[in-house]
């Protein structure tokens, strides 16, 4: 049996989007179970080359290939088998109660009746026991706050069931304790199955302690690819080469780990 390498390979992805070059010969290799997050600055490419990956946009030259098959093979149905994908906090009014939209999850599973199975059901529980949102199953989508939506889009992915998991800046409009929930909800994901996860995220600290490796993007190029441990030993350099401003590391006095930050402020 021949091995599988790579979960999601990129290879020379290039977009191009009225005349403006938004990714230039991206190329990414990604291994199975691994944890990637993509951080740059706004326009560096990081929304389109998840975008890319899911399928939902086309690039002009360049191919992405799933466990070794060419993504352009594969229909709607057979993309949403191998890899879900949760957007940005959508726009408008989901009208499904949250046990409807996570049931939404298994479409792609289901026979040609569209019929719900108890297997279906029992997925739909597990994925909202590890988002932790049973409490909200009643509840109608646009009644839920901010965090808590973001953990049932999230339970709406858990419960496709697919081994590759595309997140696009899943926590960019939460307080700290609701991040904080959803970083545990993908904790307890990871912990139950083999889970190859890709996020966009600005939140830098949370992408140097929450995965184990990082894409940094600037001007549609990669910048850095590759372990956190080797991308944190380069900062704060690399964070000042990606985002052209200052950057300084903070140590906290207890423990031997160091945050990132640009804030005006001096590092004692």
């Amino acid at each position: 049996m021949i091995e599988i390498r790579y979960a999601v390979e990129i290879r020379n992805v290039r977009v191009s989007i009225d005349k403006n070059e938004i990714l230039d010969s991206v190329s990414l290799s990604i291994r199975k179970n691994e944890r990637w997050a993509v951080i740059g600055p706004n326009g560096a490419g990081k929304s389109t080359l998840i975008k890319v990956i899911a399928g939902l946009l086309r690039p002009v030259n360049g191919t992405v290939l799933l466990e070794d098959n060419d993504l352009r093979s594969y229909n709607p149905r057979k993309r949403a088998l191998a890899m879900s994908y949760v957007p940005q906090k959508p726009d408008g009014v989901i009208p499904y109660t949250v046990y409807d939209f996570i049931m939404l999850g298994r479409y792609a599973s289901m026979g040609l009746l569209g019929q719900a199975t108890d297997e279906d059901r029992r997925m739909i529980e597990t994925a909202a026991g590890i988002c932790d949102v049973k409490h909200l199953m009643m509840r109608t989508m646009n009644t839920l706050s901010g965090g808590e939506l973001q953990r049932v889009l999230l339970a709406g992915a858990v419960a496709q069931n697919s081994s590759i998991l595309l997140m696009d800046e899943p926590t960019t409009f939460l307080d700290p304790a609701h991040e904080r929930l959803f970083f545990d909800a993908l904790e307890r994901l990871h912990e139950n199955k083999q889970l190859t996860t890709i996020m966009v995220t600005h939140d830098i600290n949370s992408a140097i302690y929450q995965c184990s490796h990082i894409a940094a993007l600037c001007n549609g190029k990669l910048s850095f690819a590759g372990g956190t441990e080797e991308f944190r030993s380069k900062c704060p350099e690399i964070l000042e080469d990606v985002f052209g401003i200052p950057f300084k590391r903070f140590t906290c006095n207890q423990k031997a780990e160091s945050v990132f930050g640009s804030w005006g402020v001096s590092c004692h």
